[in-house]
């Protein structure tokens, strides 16, 4: 199945979740590019390989930020057919529920993937430069742990997205990586560098996440632009991916 969309190894061990993240096999996964019906089609398309109904997803409608929110029965379908509907200025879900598959759209940004295999809470974040800067993942943290999560029970998955050779910021980001994870930072010919991927880690495993659990794709959508689409390589043209998590 690799070569029709990527998967963890540590999550495809537990058989009660269903989890993958789409490529350029199934087309653009987000709204604004081509027409609604062609991404509609893309989304049952790639659904069909996984045995989800497109009615059971549930989409965060992405606002570069670290605002979580935890989902229900109440929630299924949102932004499955619109954007319209997505649960707005949202960038992380979470559910306990059966059959509630939540989904993020990526193209460069990181999705985050966990899995609470002890209370079957799953989560999913999109986490870009500004999310990760807004905290994010420790945010995410936080709310696992009031659901009654240790850290430690945590299974975790960063997903295809930009790497530290393809980051280049500007001087007012790279100064506030500096101040938020220097060693996540590199410099060269006055250009800065930085690796967002380590930069998850690392907030991961200051959180208590152990190094075991947590499982990190080397893809690039820059390296790899024949199999994911990337702004950074395309522009607004580029088609972006799905990242997807439920309890089955």
């Amino acid at each position: 199945m690799r070569e029709l969309f990527f998967q963890f190894s540590n999550l495809r061990k537990f058989s009660e979740i269903s989890h993958a993240i789409s490529n350029r096999n199934f087309g653009d996964m987000g709204f604004g590019r081509i027409s609604d019906n062609e991404v509609i089609h893309n989304r049952q398309e790639f659904l069909k390989n996984l045995n989800i109904n497109l009615n059971d997803i549930v989409v965060a409608g992405i606002a570069h930020d670290s605002r979580i929110v935890t989902v229900g029965n109440q929630e299924k379908s949102r932004g499955s057919k619109s954007l319209k509907t997505a649960i707005l200025k949202t960038d992380g879900l979470i559910t306990s529920q059966k059959q509630i598959f939540l989904m993020v759209t990526v193209a460069d940004c990181l999705p985050i993937f966990f899995y609470d295999p002890s209370l079957r809470i799953v989560g999913l974040l999109h986490a870009g430069w500004r999310g990760i800067l807004a905290q994010i993942v420790p945010k995410a943290l936080e709310k696992f742990n009031n659901c009654g999560t240790d850290a430690d029970n945590l299974i975790v998955g960063i997903g295809p997205g930009i790497c530290q050779r393809h980051f280049v910021v500007q001087k007012d980001v790279l100064d506030k990586f500096k101040e938020y994870n220097h060693k996540a930072v590199f410099i060269r010919n006055h250009d800065g560098y930085v690796d967002l991927k380590k930069t998850v880690l690392d907030d991961l495993k200051n959180a208590g996440v152990l190094a075991e659990n947590i499982e990190i794709s080397s893809d690039c959508p820059v390296c790899h632009n024949g199999l994911y689409g990337s702004f950074r390589k395309e522009g607004a043209k580029a088609p972006v991916q799905a990242a997807i998590i439920g309890l089955i």
